[in-house]
């Protein structure tokens, strides 16, 4: 007998949150917008998400994967490296990893420089000093 009433009490409670209407999530989201007006909290003033590319590589040992500093500068450049070592379960093809950094690499050459790996080996030396993990 107890059982069926925490069991009917359990259902209840649960009928009565199911019926509530939920905010979206946009509408709870800050604005860039600093003025109090009736439009300020449109899709257009909420802030952007930035996508960056994704360079795929086999291994992390040039890349030094777990490094804030160096994070940054890849994504100030534009860009991601994704660590997939080969004949893994569910990754790209090498075919696809080949034409993905292809045309992330064009890109690169496009919008910041052709030479954008020597000046970004540059910005990874000085995060390597300033972390620690550079000797000399």
């Amino acid at each position: 007998m107890s059982r069926t009433l925490i069991f009917i009490a359990l259902i209840a409670f649960s009928l009565i949150g199911f019926g509530q209407k939920v905010k979206p999530v946009e509408k709870e989201l800050p604005t860039e917008n600093l003025q109090m007006r009736k439009d300020s909290n449109k899709r257009a003033n909420k802030p952007k998400k930035k996508r960056y590319g994704q360079l795929y590589v086999p291994n992390a040992d040039k890349i030094l994967y777990g490094n804030q500093c160096v994070l940054e500068q890849t994504r100030k450049m534009g860009f991601e490296y994704l660590v997939e070592p080969p004949n893994i379960a569910g990754s790209k093809t090498w075919k696809g990893k080949f034409l993905n950094n292809l045309w992330v690499k064009t890109k690169l050459v496009v919008t910041r420089s052709p030479f954008w790996k020597q000046i970004l080996n540059g910005k990874i030396k000085k995060c390597r000093k300033m972390s620690g993990d550079l000797v000399g």
